[in-house]
Formats: C-alpha cells, structure tokens, sequence
C-alpha cells in the first residue's frame, strides 16, 4: 500500500476531531492481535503533536482504518504486521503572503512557524493565520 493513500485517510480522520490548537505531525497506529491470532490494527490512533504532546484519535470506521485494514493484508502476506507511522505534511506557505500574529511582532511575510496556532488575529487587511486547515488547527 502506498504511504500517500495512508497519509490521505489520516489527514480525512483529523479533520473530524475536536480542535486542539496543535498541529499535528504524525499519526501512529500499532498492530493487535486477537485470540484467534488475528493480526489487525488497533481502532484508535495516537496523534502527535508539534510540540510532542500526543493524544488518542478514534478510528473506527474511518477511511483511515479501511486503509490500515489493506495495508495489515499486504503485511501479513510478508508475514509482518508492524506499527504504522504515518507523517502529516506541513501546509504550503504562500509566498510573500503578509500576515499578522502574536508569535511575531508587525505584519510579516508568513512562515511555517506561524501556521502554529498562537492566538492569532486579523488585522485590516492582513488575515489571520494559524489555522490554515483543519489538519494542523
């Protein structure tokens, strides 16, 4: 399975959860095995946080866990189920795109750096910024 098909069905499972004010980097699913030795992957996700912080994400019946259940078939057909990491890309950052938030004195040109949410507001003309998609609210 391809990791770009894994990342999608994250970046459509993050969507639906409740907004932290972290972006996120990462989704990590571990494997499990049930008492008849079946091997699958667990229904809850631990996501991490730019900062480390980490918290539990419910997968059931997500994109993300119809994927995982493909990616576990091509694992155990190499006889290895392991745990799955998936990396959730950062937003683009438009270029010369003015901006204004608390993180950074004046209105500046927009850096990844402030795509972290950091009690951010709008100013005049200048948008608000931190919350460029829900992904990474």
């Amino acid at each position: 399975m391809e990791i770009s098909e894994l990342t999608s069905a994250a970046a459509e499972a993050l969507q639906h959860r409740e907004s932290t004010g972290k972006a996120v980097t990462a989704v990590t699913v571990e494997p499990t095995r049930d008492d008849s030795g079946w091997i699958s992957y667990e229904g809850t996700a631990l996501v991490t946080h730019h900062d480390g912080e980490t918290q539990t994400l419910n997968i059931r019946d997500t994109a993300l866990s119809a994927a995982l259940e493909k990616h576990a078939d091509d694992e155990a057909e190499l006889s290895s189920v392991r745990t799955v990491v998936i990396p959730v890309p950062l937003p683009e950052v438009a270029p010369n795109n003015r901006v204004r938030c608390e993180e950074h004195p004046g209105v500046h040109i927009e850096s990844v750096a402030c795509r972290w949410p950091h009690n951010v507001t709008a100013d005049g003309d200048y948008p608000q910024v931190g919350h460029p998609y829900r992904v990474t609210d």
